[in-house]
């Protein structure tokens, strides 16, 4: 309850970054963005040296942003947004300027990208740039500026005075960004009015290649990415036990794990934890042969135990499960005399979500005041980020039928709408329609766009919780809830000083 009642500050999370080893190396999100027939489809080219992009003197060419991965020397892996022009006027231009800005906000790097003859006095004016700084300055995104040199010729004294205008203010659109999501300042309001310009000619395919690649890795340099590791640090060390619950069914795949659960093993084994997989079975855990139950129980406890055993008295442990198998999980890991718990214990699925909202919990147990307070007629959005096909015939899928059921449990009438993929669907209203959004732990994303799904609701006024959070407290109450956000809080005093 410490971590609901922090939810705005999030200061009882650790927030220790490790170093960038195994599963913790980020990827660098580059956005190239601009007026139609800027020259972004050919920087995008310049920077990939092949023909990723379709290039063309016809206005509106780029229909759809274009995605290319690469990696990039003194960088690592990086991905780059192609998007479409965003002064295209119609119904189409409203999409694509939708869409466009969307890739905005999953940007580490935004190079907004301005036709030389545009700076220049009697040129166009550059409000649609202005747009586009300021949409990337309220995002946190740090704004660069590409001056495409397409006569031969520039004025650079009228590039200067098109500069100085168009990174006014960026700064303060910067600092009222960050607190309209409730975070802090990951930069200074300088990283962005600052705005690093190149001016160079794209058609000179070497020279641009050259000083376009150099451009974009001294700015690398400058990104903040926070990413954390995906457990407390605690249970991250040679004496520490975890002890991982893989429950599988119908729609497990073969020859692998899934990802939350691989990630948190690789983490604990690199960090040297002792690590021990167990998989319940839970069509005898929760099925009405007594004897069946009873042999289970006493099988997970035994390989409990001796996990428990295998680390010094005193040293931290945890049980990671699956969400789904918190009704079993948490009873379990009780003392049967005093009723204490034997294990810290959380689930893969908060887990992954602290690790990919970039430690941002609080927020998504904030969440959880509104599923307690759903009444009907309210509208629940159901966001599962991954692909597969649900086979609901045959196993009770999380998304589709498991939650579901426990929304119509706790309140009858409640309206859920269901988002699969790696896109939030396109609504007249965006998420402000809804009442709650509940989220996987969004595995199959990166975090710059779990980033911009938490700035989407946050736009809207929506409330975010999580998978493992709700299912957590639909089985078994606020001691179950607070038992799986324990393993992040820090000592009381520092939470006390918050």
């Amino acid at each position: 309850r410490r971590v609901l009642s922090t939810s705005t500050s999030g200061a009882v999370l650790k927030k220790k970054a490790g170093p960038v080893k195994g599963s913790d190396v980020p990827r660098l999100n580059i956005g190239i963005f601009g007026s139609m027939n800027a020259g972004k489809s050919l920087l995008m080219n310049r920077i990939t040296r092949q023909e990723t992009s379709i290039v063309d003197s016809t206005p509106g060419t780029t229909a759809d942003t274009k995605i290319a991965l690469f990696e990039m020397h003194d960088v690592g892996p990086t991905k780059l947004f192609d998007t479409a022009g965003v002064d295209e006027a119609g119904d189409l231009g409203a999409k694509k300027r939708a869409k466009t800005l969307s890739s905005m906000k999953e940007s580490d790097l935004a190079v907004v990208v301005v036709d030389a003859d545009a700076t220049a006095a009697g040129g166009p004016n550059l409000s649609w740039e202005r747009e586009l700084l300021e949409a990337a300055a309220h995002q946190g995104v740090l704004p660069l500026l590409l001056v495409n040199v397409k006569s031969g010729h520039v004025d650079k004294s009228a590039v200067d005075k098109a500069r100085a205008a168009l990174c006014e203010g960026l700064g303060a659109k910067a600092t009222e960004g960050a607190a309209a999501r409730g975070v802090a300042m990951a930069y200074a309001a300088s990283d962005f009015s600052d705005l690093p310009t190149l001016i160079v000619d794209l058609a000179d395919e070497a020279d641009a290649i050259q000083r376009v690649t150099n451009f974009l890795q001294s700015n690398a340099t400058r990104v903040k990415a926070f990413m954390p590791r995906a457990l407390p640090e605690r249970y991250l060390r040679p004496d520490a036990g975890v002890f991982l619950n893989i429950p599988m069914d119908a729609e497990t795949p073969s020859m692998r794990l899934l990802r939350p659960q691989a990630l948190v093993q690789e983490e604990a084994i690199r960090h040297w934890a002792t690590t021990v997989s167990y998989r319940m079975d839970l069509g005898a855990a929760r099925g009405d042969d007594a004897e069946a139950r009873e042999r289970e129980r006493l099988r997970f406890q035994r390989a409990l135990r001796a996990a428990i055993d295998a680390c010094p008295p005193d040293a931290p442990k945890i049980l990671v499960t699956d969400s789904q198998a918190m009704d079993v999980v948490h009873p379990w890991t009780l003392d049967e005399t005093t009723g204490k718990p034997l294990v810290d214990i959380t689930t893969f699925s908060i887990a992954m979500m602290h690790r990919m909202s970039g430690a941002r919990l609080p927020l998504f147990a904030d969440g959880m005041r509104k599923f307690q307070a759903l009444r009907p007629g309210d509208k629940v959005l159901m966001a599962e980020a991954c692909n597969h096909n649900r086979i609901t015939d045959v196993c009770n899928d999380i998304g589709m039928v498991q939650i579901p059921d426990m929304i119509a449990s706790h309140c009858d009438g409640v309206n859920i709408d269901h988002a699969f993929g790696r896109e939030f669907p396109a609504l007249d209203k965006g998420l402000s329609e809804y009442d709650l959004v509940i989220h996987c732990g969004a595995c199959m994303i990166d975090h710059q766009k779990v980033r911009a799904r938490i700035s989407d609701a946050l736009e809207a006024g929506v409330p975010i919780t999580n998978y493992g959070l709700l299912m957590s407290y639909a089985y078994n109450g606020h001691d179950a809830l607070d038992r799986v956000l324990q393993p992040w809080e820090e000592t009381g005093a520092a939470a006390a000083g918050a």
